[in-house]
């Protein structure tokens, strides 16, 4: 039992986390939820198709076409699409024939996991809200949405980041366009924030423990690799990170050059610590990542490249700077990406949308010229390599699988947004310079959520 005093100091230390962690993101997203009744062109009819057979059906495959019930919400509801293809809502019956796609399931090729929470819960949603099927299933996303920022927030508190920067950071995290739209609706890219935090979770108690987590990272990486593809993007540089400052202390690459270096340094307490923690998030996110990939197309009933819901996607117009210039868009997940919002004001959408990229870029770059080699300073630059790196990876992946060369979405990186937004936080060290920061912050949560209630509804 709490008594009074515990209570009331209880209160004070977490209201104002609650506050950014729950209060608001729930708040801003419900809206989106309530005012945008359409499903979002990024592929949601598919999403909660999934959601919706997996249980009933299994897990789909690629030559599966969407389930009826599917169909009729799709062709009910609409899409937030010009000219999208579907039958009248009060048509007798619903097959692919006349809908975008053919009614092709193309979403099967995404890891079950996401779908497999999603799916309970929000048949309880719906049985105790009413929010009918969508609506209960979007609710997810906000839930998944609050966990990800308390585990931030948890995460801040023991890398010990000043308490102002750090609700500074979680409210750009909670609020930022991107994340509240993709958190909104029916899709694993609504998981990605969480899965971010949990690799940064796993991180921080390797550092601040100074002890393995094999296993913790072994479980954080299977649920990465099970929910998205790119979610396994933070584990990966996590993980090179921890390799790299266990042969730091080691003496550095000159470890590698013998055997006997080699496993003198596979015994010491560095690599006992980071090293076989970092290989531990390596291993077991590619590694069930490849047995995934290896499934889809050995399960496949059609080839992916036939899938006529890509043919819109096909370009003859690619060059090589062109595919350079795809890593950049990995740069910006906060605002990048489709989302509504511009329709409100686009020159204030392309104000926000220049201060984030330049927030992340500057804040991650930040570490080269830092004097005393820190956390941050050492993460900073390896996660900009990293997710340029992995844009890179996803061309050469939809290349691989449905021989297109499709733009890389800025949305792939929501699972990076815990790790920048814990990078910025923690290089700014100055109080002056935390103040303005946290200012900065608040005014671009403010012109945010402004611009999210402020779109027309669709």
């Amino acid at each position: 039992m709490f008594r009074g005093g515990s209570l009331t100091s209880l209160l004070k230390k977490w209201w104002l986390p609650l506050l950014f962690c729950v209060v608001l993101p729930t708040a801003v997203a419900g809206s989106v939820i309530q005012r945008h009744s359409q499903f979002s062109p990024i592929d949601e009819g598919a999403h909660f198709d999934y959601v919706e057979r997996l249980y009933s059906h299994g897990i789909p495959v690629l030559g599966d076409r969407l389930l009826p019930s599917s169909l009729k919400e799709i062709a009910c509801r609409g899409t937030a699409l010009p000219r999208s293809v579907a039958p009248p809502c009060d048509s007798s019956s619903f097959t692919g024939k006349g809908f975008a796609g053919k009614g092709h399931q193309y979403e099967a090729q995404q890891p079950p996991l996401y779908y497999a929470v999603a799916a309970p819960i929000a048949k309880v949603v719906e049985k105790v809200v009413g929010l009918g099927p969508v609506g209960s299933a979007r609710i997810v996303g906000v839930l998944l949405l609050i966990a990800g920022l308390l585990l931030s927030w948890h995460v801040a508190m023991m890398m010990k980041i000043s308490r102002l920067t750090s609700l500074a950071g979680i409210a750009v995290m909670g609020l930022s366009p991107g994340v509240v739209y993709y958190s909104a609706m029916v899709t694993n890219d609504s998981a990605g924030i969480l899965c971010g935090a949990l690799v940064c979770y796993v991180a921080a108690l390797t550092h601040t423990k100074q002890r393995p987590y094999v296993k913790h990272a072994i479980a954080v990486g299977v649920v990465c690799a099970l929910t998205k593809g790119f979610t396994v993007v933070p584990a990966v540089i996590f993980g090179g990170a921890f390799i790299l400052v266990s042969l730091h202390h080691s003496g550095g690459f000159s470890v590698l050059k013998s055997k006997q270096s080699l496993q003198q340094w596979w015994l010491s307490a560095s690599a006992k610590t980071y090293a076989r923690t970092g290989l531990a998030l390596i291993l077991s996110s590619v590694i069930v990542t490849a047995l995934w990939t290896t499934y889809v197309g050995m399960s496949a009933s059609i080839l992916p490249s036939t899938l006529p819901t890509f043919t819109v996607l096909r370009s003859d117009n690619t060059t090589l700077w062109s595919l350079l210039q795809q890593g950049t868009n990995m740069f910006n997940p906060l605002t990048g990406g489709f989302h509504p919002f511009t329709l409100w004001n686009y020159e204030a959408f392309k104000l926000l949308n220049s201060v984030a990229i330049c927030a992340v870029i500057a804040g991650c770059s930040a570490g080269i010229f830092a004097a005393k080699r820190q956390w941050w300073s050492v993460l900073g630059p390896l996660a900009l390599a990293g997710m340029y790196v992995g844009g890179l990876v996803e061309v050469a992946g939809f290349w691989r699988m449905y021989h297109i060369i499709s733009p890389t979405e800025s949305r792939f990186a929501l699972s990076m947004v815990p790790v920048l937004v814990l990078i910025l936080c923690a290089g700014i060290q100055r109080a002056t310079a935390q103040k303005v920061f946290a200012l900065g912050a608040f005014a671009f949560s403010a012109m945010s959520v402004w611009m999210i209630i402020q779109t027309p509804l669709v």
